[in-house]
């Protein structure tokens, strides 16, 4: 059986389960009212963590870009913040911030830079899902 990068095929589609954790806590602190609201994180999972690569260091790696994504997914929604206030008052503080709230449209626009950012990130890996099943049921003759 093929594998690339050490994953074996039957674990593509599990891979992406650390985002749809991510996506589901940014669905959570979009849903609140205001930006200052008590962020709770989800518990830690007990038990041991799943392992979707031969090589446990590649699986860490994937959490941690996962993480980092989070992270630039926040920070990019805090500038968006930060640029329309400016653009409504000409100047921003603080209270500024944390007190706008984003219309329809621009949570539109947030959640397809989102879209965009998470396609750019699994790209490689729905490319390789791509290639492992253009192989099914091709014989080594062809």
């Amino acid at each position: 059986e093929q594998k690339i990068h050490g994953l074996d095929p039957r674990r593509w589609a599990s891979l992406v389960r650390p985002h749809d954790q991510a996506h589901r806590l940014v669905h959570k602190l979009q849903s609140r009212n205001t930006m200052t609201d008590e962020i709770t994180t989800p518990r830690p999972a007990q038990g041991k963590r799943p392992q979707y690569f031969d090589d446990p260091n590649m699986d860490q790696m994937h959490a941690m870009i996962i993480a980092l994504a989070t992270e630039v997914s926040v920070l990019t929604d805090r500038f968006d913040t930060i640029e329309r206030v400016l653009e409504e008052k000409g100047t921003v503080d603080r209270a500024d911030i944390e007190n706008w709230q984003p219309d329809e449209k621009t949570w539109d626009e947030r959640r397809e830079q989102r879209e965009q950012l998470i396609r750019r990130l699994f790209r490689t890996v729905r490319e390789a899902r791509t290639t492992l099943e253009g192989r099914d049921g091709q014989s080594d003759d062809e």
